[in-house]
């Protein structure tokens, strides 16, 4: 298998995805342009992920254990907060205060494409280094873990944004779940068991489905009002220091 098809396979994974996604706004569609930079962002955003992880590996020297202990320590702490934060980071600085971001969906929308950015680079590092096998493992698996779970937190963001309920820690309570959820997928798969592809499957499924859920229950929001999203998230500061956005 050619390197130049191995990286080929690897884009499809993140434009399959985004294509099933964005279906879900044919009404109101998202600026291309704004999603193709918030699908870069996402990409550019691996960078600082390697750099940071890299930089902790050396100083802990996690990786090259194989005990159980060390890998639930160090996925649950360091690998998916670090990327889950970078993912969230991408949303707020490149969406947030945009005139686009106007309704509840779109948060989840935009956080799935940053993730999908952040996977298909991931996905094309691993088709340099590791082959066509481990990109179709990742097709299948790793690329969706990436959607859901930041799809996951666009939905506490849409909370946070649109819905009357202005309790602070939305953004907080959505980073929590898309770490707990991601740092599971990784604890499963550096399992070699019977299981580990049905467990795999399993928890998929259930993000899935509750991602699915989500984005059922955002569409009962309402759409934030042009001159109110215009004059609210063209702000170069929060409104005030109980922004939902900081929570």
């Amino acid at each position: 298998m050619s390197l130049f098809f191995s990286i080929l396979l690897a884009l499809v994974p993140g434009f399959f995805w985004t294509w099933y996604y964005l279906r879900a706004d044919k009404a109101r569609p998202e600026p291309l342009r704004l999603i193709g930079a918030v699908f870069l962002w996402g990409a550019l955003s691996t960078i600082p992920a390697i750099a940071i992880e890299f930089g902790l590996d050396n100083f802990l020297n996690y990786s090259s254990s194989s005990e159980f202990s060390v890998i639930v320590a160090s996925t649950l702490f360091i690998i998916a907060p670090v990327e889950e934060l970078l993912k969230y980071l991408v949303i707020r600085e490149v969406v947030i205060r945009n005139p686009a971001f106007d309704e509840p969906i779109d948060a989840i929308l935009y956080a799935v494409v940053a993730a999908l950015g952040f996977a298909t680079f991931e996905n094309i590092l691993v088709a340099i280094t590791e082959g066509q096998e481990a990109v179709l493992l990742r097709f299948a698996t790793a690329t969706l873990l990436h959607a859901i779970a930041t799809g996951i937190v666009g939905y506490h963001l849409a909370m946070a944004r649109f819905s009357d309920d202005k309790r602070k820690g939305w953004i907080f309570q959505g980073l929590s779940v898309a770490i707990i959820l991601h740092a599971l997928y990784n604890i499963i798969a550096s399992t070699d068991t019977a299981l580990t592809m049905w467990l795999i499957a399993i928890l998929l499924v259930t993000m899935f489905v509750l991602l699915a859920r989500g984005m059922k229950e955002v569409r009962t929001l309402g759409v934030l009002p042009q001159s109110k999203a215009t004059n609210s998230q063209l702000s170069t500061t929060p409104s005030s220091p109980d922004d939902p956005m900081l929570n």
